[in-house]
């Protein structure tokens, strides 16, 4: 594994993004189940890509009021995790999967988790928290493709999902690595990168 040496939502942070699959968009190359996702999804994000490689502007800047609070609450997350785990935990950057595959996809995870593991926390509005907590939540439909994918850019054997709201237990579900599934997510990486870089190059044909 590479770590960037650029600190997560830093502008430089940003910009190493740009034109690049990270593990939180996964989901958009291949389904909780490990199939291929629908071609028009694929193919929107695959453009969406392309077109920050091409021009240098993020294709999902649109940034709300709420989704500024969200990413504070979820700096809440992580420190309440810290602090009540006797873990060696580690805030970093964009993480790639090794030196052959610099720059082709990376992970941006919330912490490691020394020696073997990882956290991605959620934020939830209070309504949310309850019903998960009265249901069961696992989060697998929407985020199996990010933990799993956090796992294979960062080599870890297990990751832990949170769901956090301020003032209310947190909820937390540990995941095991999943080889099947990442088999076919590298498959899948693999062929949606070759299809970016083929566009890109096109582009700048173009």
């Amino acid at each position: 594994m590479i770590i960037s040496p650029y600190g997560q939502r830093t502008p430089e942070w940003h910009k190493e993004r740009l034109g690049l699959p990270t593990a939180s968009c996964f989901k958009e190359i291949i389904t909780s189940t490990g199939k291929p996702t629908k071609k028009e999804r694929r193919n929107r994000y695959l453009r969406e890509l392309a077109g920050e490689a091409k021009t240098g502007r993020p294709a999902r800047r649109f940034v709300t009021q709420l989704m500024k609070e969200k990413s504070e609450r979820e700096e809440l997350s992580l420190l309440h995790y810290e602090l009540t785990h006797y873990e060696e935990c580690r805030r970093v950057g964009i993480c790639y999967k090794d030196a052959l595959k610099w720059k082709m996809f990376g992970a941006s995870p919330d912490l490691l988790i020394e020696p073997d593991g990882g956290l991605e926390t959620k934020d939830a509005e209070p309504h949310i928290q309850i019903e998960r907590m009265e249901n069961g939540w696992n989060g697998k439909a929407d985020h199996y493709q990010q933990v799993q994918g956090c796992m294979y850019v960062c080599d870890r054997k297990w990751w832990i999902l949170r769901s956090f709201c301020e003032g209310m237990e947190p909820i937390d579900i540990r995941y095991e690595r999943d080889d099947v599934f990442i088999e076919s997510l590298e498959n899948e990486l693999e062929k949606f990168c070759l299809d970016l870089a083929m566009l890109i190059k096109k582009l700048k044909g173009a």
